[in-house]
């Protein structure tokens, strides 16, 4: 029997409607509203990243900051952008995110997000012969002084599911699986991932062709989704029974008062769709090969190699991530990147990033720009 109540085609009638939904502004429903200690510190372990900058008191006071400061995409637990409006009974999936960053996240900032629907375009691919692409723009906000932040693009794939005429179906594929050899040498890789830190890199030392070293992530487990979902929110439907009841009824019966704009028919479901990142039988009824990992997730996963890279002093100012295939539970996902242009004159460096599986399939791409200290400068 189904555990998803709702297998339904992209129709032109959805389409038509989703256009117009163009400039909507959204209610937004945080996670995380204020950049605490642990706030930070539960999204930086949530995403495997172990730098002191974001975690350790004692090193950041040290610090040119003199406090910890949250990693670049602390904001997805703000509010990721991941949008289910319209396109009733029609799978929600991240695709990918435009970030263009204007100051940093420090300890204590308490943050609001703006969000405004943008354009919903129709695409056609190998895996699903039909889909949907709706983009909302986000604007990242201080609370105090208004300052703004960050801006984003983020991007959602609306897929019919795998029982839909037309739906998502990716080939099954078994986990991975790992001796203890092999763990032991995933482990090694992990422990020795170089971590610039407080060793400034200066623009001069940097070459267009210079690699970025891999950070490692993996075998992707159910525990690693708990741990993210601890950090960052995978959807709005993540919560316990008694307070999921609400949404429920909501749904069904107000949907005015739900704190988001998700589509009722995806709180109403006898199971959440979002299950399917922990639930290998619903991700199968998406058109998943398995239960599969989160799209901010991996957007998170994709910085974290420019951050270890850049060094404390460095500044991202702009990151790009396109989401090209799942990560199942089993597999590895090594993120990395190249220079591909520098000017020392304002500081800037560019890098093209990558990511992929243990079968050297491609993951996820994307870019960043990065601004790095002149020497003489301060």
């Amino acid at each position: 029997m189904s555990q998803l109540e709702y297998q339904v085609a992209l129709s032109d009638e959805m389409v038509d409607a989703a256009q117009q939904l163009e400039g909507m502004r959204l209610r937004v429903e945080p996670w995380n509203e204020e950049a605490t200690l642990d706030t930070i510190r539960h999204y930086a372990h949530g995403i495997g990243d172990p730098n002191p900058l974001w975690s350790s008191e004692a090193y950041a006071k040290e610090s040119v900051f003199g406090d910890v400061i949250a990693p670049p995409t602390f904001l997805y637990s703000a509010y990721d952008g991941a949008i289910g409006l319209g396109f009733e009974g029609v799978q929600p999936i991240y695709a990918g995110t435009e970030w263009t960053f204007h100051q940093r996240v420090r300890r204590n900032d308490r943050i609001r997000a703006e969000a405004v629907m943008g354009p919903a375009t129709v695409h056609s691919g190998g895996m699903a012969p039909r889909f949907a692409i709706q983009r909302v723009n986000i604007s990242y906000l201080r609370v105090g002084d208004d300052a703004l932040v960050a801006e984003a693009v983020a991007s959602t794939f609306r897929v019919p599911r795998a029982g839909a005429d037309q739906g998502l179906r990716y080939e099954a594929r078994a986990a991975e699986e790992y001796t203890d050899a092999d763990f032991e040498r995933l482990g090694r890789e992990a422990r020795e991932e170089p971590i610039r830190g407080a060793e400034t890199r200066y623009v001069e030392d940097v070459r267009v062709g210079d690699p970025i070293p891999s950070v490692l992530k993996g075998p992707l487990q159910q525990i690693t989704m708990t741990a993210y979902y601890a950090g960052c929110i995978g959807s709005p439907g993540y919560k316990a029974d008694e307070m999921s009841w609400w949404y429920r009824y909501w749904a069904v019966n107000e949907p005015e008062r739900l704190p988001n704009n998700y589509d009722p028919t995806y709180f109403s479901e006898r199971v959440l769709p979002s299950l399917g990142h922990q639930n290998a039988e619903v991700a199968r009824e998406i058109g998943m090969p398995g239960a599969y990992g989160n799209g901010p997730q991996k957007c998170g996963w994709l910085a974290h190699p420019v951050t270890n890279w850049m060094g404390d002093e460095g500044e991202l100012k702009q990151y790009a991530v396109r989401l090209r295939r799942p990560d199942i539970f089993g597999d590895l996902s090594r993120c990395s990147g190249t220079v591909t242009a520098v000017d020392p004159a304002s500081g800037e460096v560019r890098i093209a990033l990558r990511a992929v599986n243990q079968a050297d399939e491609l993951t996820a791409e994307g870019s960043a720009v990065v601004e790095l200290r002149r020497r003489g400068t301060r």
